[in-house]
């Protein structure tokens, strides 16, 4: 294990780097905190390509990330803070420089199995990365945004997943009628989750496979996206609600998924 002791040293100073967004879009890498997440990733499909850990903490991550060939570097108290965010107070002691998801929507679609969630407009980091933590749990082969308006490679994003942002692909799409069309064009059944739809959702058939759309936390799917799904699918509401948050909403049409494939 490697000692960081001053700014200059060139993989920190690399990865500082990445505390924000042009680096990471332009190097392709992240940043995961937090030593359990960490030591997951190490069997995630994405898995850690350095570790930096805070000076005489976590002994046990350091051994288990050498021994599986990662670099692990022990920074000083006085530096680790270089690789947070400022404003945020942390507990956290160890920090991996993670590899972005490389998979094409192409990719995604070619293979007709599973469920595929598609995210649309999502703005608020922490809802998506709430999104991928519900749809890693959900077992749905991918994400992809659909016009994304929130990095999720941000920290806030990154810290919501609690870790599997490193199991669940991640696909970004510029716009949402380029994935309408590649999903319709490998013959996907595309649902869409709208206030205004009829069909209650344990009404409809989600056995895989489909592709399911979400929408902006406060406008929902754009008209024309929902005028181009197969189905549109609703959750009741009661009492004074008029709206779940998106990433509860979510949670509520996989898990139905999940209900109906175990009958």
């Amino acid at each position: 294990m490697e000692a960081v002791t001053h700014l200059k040293h060139p993989a920190f100073r690399a990865a500082c780097r990445l505390t924000e967004s042009a680096p990471r879009e332009a190097e392709h890498r992240f940043l995961m905190e937090g030593a359990l997440q960490i030591a997951k990733a190490l069997h995630a499909p994405l898995r850690p390509l350095e570790v930096y850990i805070k000076e005489e903490t976590e002994p046990g991550l350091a051994d288990v990330c050498e021994q599986a060939g990662i670099d692990v570097y022990s920074v000083s108290k006085g530096l680790f803070h270089r690789l947070l965010v400022s404003g945020y107070e942390t507990s956290t002691t160890a920090v991996a420089v993670m590899p972005w998801w490389e998979v094409a929507l192409e990719q995604i679609c070619a293979e007709r199995e599973g469920i595929v969630l598609v995210a649309e407009r999502i703005q608020d980091p922490r809802n998506l990365g709430m999104l991928i933590r519900t749809a890693d749990a959900a077992q749905a082969r991918a994400l992809v945004l659909a016009s994304p308006l929130a990095d999720p490679y941000s920290r806030a994003c990154v810290r919501s997943t609690t870790g599997s942002i490193a199991f669940l692909p991640v696909v970004s799409c510029a716009s949402s009628g380029e994935a309408i069309e590649a999903f319709r064009r490998h013959g996907w059944r595309q649902i869409g989750s709208s206030a205004h739809a009829q069909r209650l959702l344990w009404e409809e058939d989600l056995k895989p496979p489909f592709c399911l759309w979400v929408g902006n936390e406060e406008t929902g799917l754009l008209p024309e996206t929902r005028e181009a799904m197969d189905t549109l699918v609703r959750i009741p509401m009661g009492g004074g609600a008029h709206s779940l948050n998106v990433a509860v909403a979510t949670g509520i049409l996989l898990f139905e998924a999940v209900r109906q494939q175990s009958f």
